[in-house]
């Protein structure tokens, strides 16, 4: 799948500077990803090829098998070696307040912490997302806020339209970044 990129607060160089693998990693995991149908499916292909670059995660997705499915580019991928170099605590969304989130992905780089949102939920839980990378900058925590949402949700999905009505999707986020004035940098990708 392809992607399309708006930085808030950020820039292309500035994602690179902290890490180049960071720009590397997510667009080739998301550029890897094959069509499939459905969101769970998308979610469990671009589990299996973060974590392979290394990525920590919050959780592992519900019918996830015990390797990576064959037909991505990581072959012999084994969910148990990737439990075991997962550092959940990069994924909470706050070190301060007793609240009880995370981000899907996150890596440390060169002491950088970079938080990844996969979104294919609802318009209300990217804005649950942008709270959370605002929470975790404010902390001084964050460096990097990455927001993965479709591009346009009925085209990828044309014979669901009732279950996207109110999806997350790039334009949506793009317009709503800079009105609701978050100081934080977030990298918005949309898969188109």
């Amino acid at each position: 799948m392809a992607c399309i990129s708006y930085y808030h607060n950020c820039s292309k160089e500035y994602v690179c500077s902290l890490s180049p693998e960071v720009h590397e990693d997510v667009i080739w995991a998301l550029s890897h990803l094959l069509p499939r149908q459905t969101q769970a499916e998308i979610n469990r292909d671009l589990w299996w090829l973060l974590t392979a670059k290394g990525w920590c995660y919050d959780a592992v997705p519900p019918h996830s098998t015990a390797q990576a499915p064959a037909e991505l580019p990581i072959p012999g991928t084994r969910r148990d070696e990737v439990a075991q170099r997962n550092d959940r605590s990069l994924c909470n969304t706050t070190t301060t307040i007793a609240a009880n989130w995370r981000a899907d992905f996150a890596r440390l780089t060169q002491g950088k912490l970079v938080q990844i949102e996969v979104q294919f939920g609802k318009v209300e839980s990217m804005f649950k997302d942008f709270c959370g990378f605002a929470i975790a900058w404010h902390e001084k925590r964050l460096s990097l806020g990455v927001e993965v949402v479709m591009h346009e949700p009925a085209r990828h999905f044309p014979t669901r339209k009732r279950t996207i009505s109110g999806m997350a999707y790039f334009e949506v986020a793009r317009k709503t970044l800079p009105a609701i004035g978050l100081t934080c940098p977030i990298w918005l990708v949309g898969i188109t």
